[in-house]
């Protein structure tokens, strides 16, 4: 099985291509090899490798920053993960969207559920959940 990892520069990137079970061939992709804010390269890093699966590291995560630049925010939240599955529907790969708890509003007082109601309370949760 391939796998394909973007951000793999990154905290969570890092961590996934150090415990890579046997028998999985893993390929990481930086910034720039796969910039989310660049759908078109998006589909073509995918497209080049072929994953049988892509985990999505990558993310624009300056939260107080998203506020003042949603458009960024948005483009690389969204927008490059929305060119990173496309691509991967032509060759019916699947993928693994790392999302983030800003989707909430964080009004329980116990763990919330996948399946839980969504309330983004900023421009980086809103980003997370389009």
């Amino acid at each position: 099985m391939k796998v394909l990892i973007t951000g793999c520069t990154g905290q969570l990137g890092t961590a996934l291509l150090e415990s890579v079970p046997e028998g999985i061939e893993a390929i990481g992709l930086d910034r720039n090899q796969c910039d989310l804010g660049d759908p078109a390269q998006c589909r073509s890093a995918v497209r080049a490798n072929r994953p049988d699966v892509l985990i999505n590291a990558a993310a624009y995560t300056q939260v107080d920053k998203a506020e003042a630049d949603r458009e960024t925010a948005f483009q690389v939240n969204a927008e490059g993960p929305r060119a990173l599955a496309q691509a991967l529907a032509e060759s019916d790969g699947r993928m693994i969207q790392i999302s983030t708890d800003f989707v909430f509003d964080g009004t329980r007082s116990s763990p919330y559920s996948p399946d839980a109601k969504t309330n983004p309370l900023n421009a980086y949760g809103a980003s997370k959940l389009a």
